[in-house]
């Protein structure tokens, strides 16, 4: 690349100012910079700041301009691009045909000749890392089972030494194109090695080539029961490859998105540079059009973005805010510092990295892989050694073993648990749900119970003062300058919600000195006129010994309402309290009935009083609630709802529910995807709690559907391996339990 710039740069004569025209000499220029990987020379500071009208106005670095990526709305996209969106598109379209996948083809590609819009043509398309099911391989595993299945329907042909012969040339064709598909296709780390795959259907050919040799008199059974064993295997294979297809091709939608160009900051410039070039640190900019390259947080600019790789709706991020790889900025400008790059984004943990990926480090799908490559060869020994001292023929001996790896060395049993957690970990980044590891994926698929935080889950965490009380000859005016006197340069919620109410009604806040914040609780301070004030909750008055029966009807009448109440107290004296109200999030009901919906409790846990809690358990079916519970003591809460022995799973925010989020089995943090910590289990790119509850419905029903899989593709082979060991059903009656039963499995997915 500085080679590449080094030649575009002019030498030996003047150049004009890329600003005002004015001729200068490239080596005495007063300003030289780079855009688009091409030098420009300005004749003062004055021309270099013109050049661009945004230079100055903003901590971030200059911005550069388009070069051939912009597209007029009028203009056409060239023939090219357009065709290559087309072909991204309708790998899109088939990686959500569902049913046989042939009558819903052509609905899914209908209007993919479109143009793209002008936001996904600014997008950089790259080609598609799928491979796509080549004709060869499909050829192969067509003449394996065609020759398989001619090599058993010749029986009826008759026991003819020709015949016999052609049966036993069939299965030995079937068998060998079946290991070159084996050898010649691209393997995966989440599938068998091909020799193992392979050991059954030589193992049948290899016996009834040495029963034709031999002049056996069980040839022809052994014909019949290699064509069958190789067909049945290359059907396995289809089915296998059918279901693996959709999701190779979203797998590789997920990377090309996250294969973009980037820009770094680089001291006063900004230098172009590939996604995978980015290192954790460095900073980069990112404008309008463009995708951010790096799982990174905002430090300075803001922007209207897309969160997400497949986001529809946009939100707006700052200063503080952090944003995945993948997402695009739909107007607005960004700085931002790299925490997470390469196979180390969010999108790619699970997806990409070989050492994280979901498909091949899931408990489920290690169980199946380690199912069918050491059971395999344990069943086989069993069953040859049943076989023999029941005083079979060594050729019944051979098969039986080639059936039982049939049945365990089966290319569904190895896959199908790994199938349903890829189809599991893309469904949650469609929606902007990432699990931190596989593991975390399978505990979230355990989890019993699920705590709530409150304050921000369920509440929008923007509470309103709905009423104000006084007492004692006090009057609200005053109750309220007090109050907003305790919170005043607080951030937090509720001094928000008084600040804006003291400002609605014209009260001045008094002049409280040495606020002393009690978490939790509430405030200790001095008022204006020297007297302690105390504005807080119950617990508060009472630890300050400050009676509140003069309000209890009162209080209790508020908190029946779902109302938090302020007390406010001066010189140990109770003179009126304030009602606020916070309103539900849109979709807590939703997010609820989610985690009902797969059998997990939902739990309450708060800070408010039980009459407040019961309240909003009510308005969102929630019967188990902790009520009263401190933020410092959310933590032990939890570690006690754990003590009986379920998985338990904590929805919150960061920060300001770290301790709870800390100590649950299983942490599902709203809008942290992108942050620079790491350490929750489940990270949301938004903010909706209803995708917090999804996160564990899914993980739920994709570890259900998984195991359920196993159990399809494992248990009816093994009850027909047991039986044919007692002589009660044949060989081939053995493999082609095994095909029917993962033929179910595998039919059953994505949508069983």
């Amino acid at each position: 690349m500085t080679e590449a710039v080094s030649a575009e740069r002019p030498r030996g004569k003047d150049v004009p100012c890329a600003t005002c025209g004015t001729r200068v000499d490239p080596l005495r220029a007063a300003r030289v910079a780079i855009f688009d990987d091409r030098f420009r020379y300005f004749c003062s500071g004055g021309c270099r700041e013109s050049y661009d009208a945004n230079a100055g106005r903003t901590p971030l670095p200059l911005p550069r301009r388009a070069a051939n990526r912009s597209v007029d709305r009028d203009s056409a996209i060239p023939e090219e691009e357009a065709a290559r969106w087309a072909a991204r598109r309708a790998a899109v379209a088939l990686s959500e045909v569902e049913g046989d996948g042939l009558s819903d083809i052509g609905s899914a590609l209908a209007g993919l000749s479109a143009p793209a819009p002008e936001e996904e043509a600014a997008a950089p398309v790259g080609p598609l890392d799928v491979p796509p099911p080549t004709d060869v391989g499909t050829l192969l595993v067509a003449i394996a089972l065609v020759a398989g299945l001619l090599a058993a329907a010749l029986a009826l042909v008759g026991p003819s030494p020709i015949a016999l012969t052609v049966r036993v040339v069939l299965v030995l064709v079937a068998a060998g194109a079946f290991v070159a598909h084996a050898v010649t296709t691209a393997g995966d780390s989440s599938e068998l090695h091909p020799a193992l795959a392979c050991v059954a259907p030589i193992g049948a050919a290899a016996v009834a080539l040495a029963a034709r040799i031999a002049g056996d008199p069980l040839t022809s059974d052994a014909a019949s029961f290699g064509g069958i064993l190789v067909g049945s295997v290359a059907v396995i294979v289809w089915l296998v490859d059918r279901a693996r297809h959709p999701l190779d091709v979203e797998r590789a939608l997920v990377k090309e998105g996250l294969t973009v160009p980037g820009h770094r900051i680089v001291g006063e410039d900004v230098a172009r540079a590939s996604a995978d070039d980015l290192r954790p640190g460095e900073e980069i900019i990112v404008e309008a059009n463009e995708v951010v390259p790096a799982d990174a947080t905002i430090v300075a600019g803001s922007a209207t973005v897309h969160p997400w790789l497949s986001a529809t709706s946009t939100i707006t991020r700052e200063e503080g805010d952090s944003v995945v790889a993948g997402a695009r900025v739909v107007s607005g400008r960004v700085r931002a510092v790299a925490g997470w790059a390469g196979a180390d984004r969010a999108f790619m943990r699970l997806t990409h990295d070989p050492r994280r990926r979901a498909d091949v480090h899931a408990p489920l799908a290690s169980f199946g892989r380690n199912a069918a490559a050491r059971g395999s060869i344990v069943g086989a020994v069993v069953a040859a050694l049943f076989a023999f001292s029941s005083d079979r023929e060594l050729v019944t001996i051979g098969m039986y073993a080639c059936a039982t790896i049939a049945v365990l060395a089966n290319r569904g049993l190895s896959q199908i648990a790994a199938l349903h957690v890829m189809e599991t970990v893309l469904h949650a980044l469609r929606r902007g749900v990432v699990f931190r590891t596989a593991e975390a994926l399978d505990r979230a698929g355990r989890v019993g119970i699920a705590a709530f935080c409150a304050r921000g889950t369920l509440l929008l965490g923007e509470p309103e003062v709905a009423s104000i009380e006084a007492f004692a000859g006090s009057d609200p005016e005053t109750v309220l300058s007090l109050v907003a006197g305790t919170e005043a340069g607080s951030s937090r919620p509720t001094s928000v919600a008084v600040q804006r109410a003291a400002r609605a009604r014209g009260v001045r806040p008094d002049g409280v000195r040495s606020p002393t914040v009690q978490p939790g609780l509430g405030v200790t301070a001095v008022a204006s006129s020297g007297q302690t004030l105390v504005v807080g909750s119950r617990g508060l008055m009472l630890r300050e010994r400050i009676s509140v029966a003069l309000a209890e009807s009162k209080i209790g009448e508020l908190e029946a309402m779902g109302r938090t109440v302020l007390l406010v107290a001066i010189g140990g004296k109770l003179i009126g309290l304030v009602g606020l109200q916070d309103g539900l999030r849109p979709g807590a009901r939703a997010a609820v009935q989610h985690l009902l919906d797969v059998g997990i409790e939902p739990v309450l846990l708060s800070g408010d009083t039980r009459e407040t809690c019961e309240a909003l358990g009510r308005a969102v079916d929630i019967d188990h609630i902790r009520p009263e519970v401190l933020p410092a003591d959310r933590g032990d809460e939890i570690r006690r709802l754990a003590d009986g022995g379920a998985v338990v799973a904590v929805l919150g925010r960061s920060p300001n529910d770290d301790v709870a989020l800390s100590a649950g089995d299983v942490s599902v943090a709203l809008s942290s995807a992108g942050g620079a910590s790491s350490e929750w289990s489940v990270q949301l790119c938004s903010d909706d709690v209803r995708d917090a509850a999804f996160a564990l419905r899914l993980a739920h029903d994709g570890r259900r559907r998984a195991a359920l899989g196993l159990a399809w593709c494992l248990a009816p082979g093994l009850v027909a391996a047991l039986l044919m060991a007692v002589g009660i059903v044949p060989a081939w009656a053995t493999v082609v339990t095994a095909l029917a039963a993962t033929a179910i499995a595998l039919g059953r997915f994505p949508t069983g």
